[in-house]
């Protein structure tokens, strides 16, 4: 026996086809597969310089979830968020019914995929806006990135890679679903997504069904992008927070420039520093000594400018310093961690030199930020 959600009456007999999902809610539907699994694969399989095409997927979600809710309101019938909004109780029968292998039959969702929907949807906004966080806190891009901390950001990117793991669950217990709806009714639900169609079984007219208010809907996301536009605009011209505005210094660029690359101030705490600058006789091997007033000129200028006053990744991470070299960035445990899986052999190439060359491999390496997508070719071929 079936039911109809608009009807409510029992459903015997021969069945026929009739269009149930519109073009846009497929359209929806498929690139929603395709935009999330792209999101996925960039984040856990794909290079970290590959970053931009996981925000790319992550904000075309942001477009999708903004469409699906004005199409809910003012699409066609089966669209509808009321169409597939039930009660605690109906919803209760239709998960007894599945369980006792009789699930009443429902030409648009049924209550166990609307809860579904509604838990997905919840869990999609979630996962974009964590990942905006992350992305405006810890790597100081995004919309969000003048008004976001790090340690929001940071806060916000575990959030977001448990809401991933939460959103595979809900994937598999949908797929699961769509199985045993599609064996129990003996309905090819996948392609009934493909092509629309679903059975109505002879005898039932179909129940009466609304047209999508197309002009409303138009109007809707005209009036949504207008004031993302604005909103966007105002935090575009806000600078990233932790960033800060960082002065030449002479000697500071002569004098180690001499030797190696300059290094960023923002990599080492003014502790490790200032320690480093007590002694140039012994620098890491070489005596680098300066007269007093340069070294002073250089050990003021890189206190004032050190890691404790950035708000970057790299000056949090590296923050933190290893107990036996406090003055050596590639030991700090972050460092260490974060290439550990870079063969020595790379390190050792005569375009690279060693592992302090952060420029050979991070084009950005010297404004301090170090962002995924500035990971140069010569990185990429290792």
């Amino acid at each position: 026996m079936r039911h109809n959600k608009t009807s409510g009456a029992p459903i015997t007999g021969p069945q026929r086809r009739v269009r149930v999902w519109d073009l846009p809610t497929r359209l929806f539907h498929w690139l929603l597969v395709l935009l999330a699994s792209i999101g996925v694969a960039s984040a856990y399989l794909a290079p970290e310089w590959w970053m931009d095409l996981h925000i790319g997927a992550g904000y075309g979600v942001v477009l999708l979830i903004v469409f699906r809710l004005v199409w809910g309101i003012y699409g066609s019938e089966y669209s509808r968020i009321g169409n597939f909004s039930y009660s605690p109780a109906e919803t209760f029968r239709h998960l007894h019914g599945l369980a006792m292998l009789r699930p009443a039959h429902y030409l648009g969702h049924n209550p166990t995929g609307a809860l579904m929907v509604f838990a997905l949807f919840l869990v999609l906004v979630g996962i974009t806006l964590s990942g905006l966080l992350a992305l405006g806190g810890e790597e100081n891009q995004g919309p969000l990135a003048g008004i976001t901390s790090f340690q929001i950001g940071d806060v916000a990117k575990d959030i977001h890679a448990y809401l991933v793991l939460g959103l595979g669950v809900m994937v598999f217990a949908h797929l699961l679903g769509v199985i045993a709806e599609s064996v129990l009714h003996r309905e090819n639900l996948p392609r009934s997504m493909i092509s629309g169609f679903k059975s109505l079984p002879e005898g039932l007219a179909h129940p009466p069904a609304r047209e999508a208010q197309l002009g409303a809907v138009a109007l809707s996301i005209a009036v949504f992008g207008l004031s993302a536009a604005g909103i966007l605009g105002l935090l575009g011209r806000m600078p990233p927070t932790g960033l800060q505005a960082l002065p030449a210094n002479e000697n500071f660029q002569t004098e180690c420039a001499d030797c190696h690359q300059i290094f960023h101030p923002s990599l080492l705490p003014a502790p490790s520093w200032q320690g480093l600058m007590a002694n140039l006789e012994d620098h890491f091997g070489e005596d680098a000594s300066l007269d007093e007033e340069t070294s002073k000129d250089i050990a003021s200028y890189l206190r004032s400018y050190a890691s404790e006053g950035w708000d970057t990744e790299a000056a949090n991470r590296l923050r933190q310093v290893s107990a036996n070299a406090p003055w050596q960035i590639t030991a700090s445990p972050y460092w260490v961690r974060k290439h550990d899986d870079i063969l020595p052999g790379l390190f050792a190439r005569e375009d690279i030199g060693s592992k302090s060359n952060c420029a050979a491999c991070h084009a950005d390496a010297n404004s301090g930020h170090f962002d995924d997508q500035m990971i140069n070719t010569m990185e990429k071929q290792k």
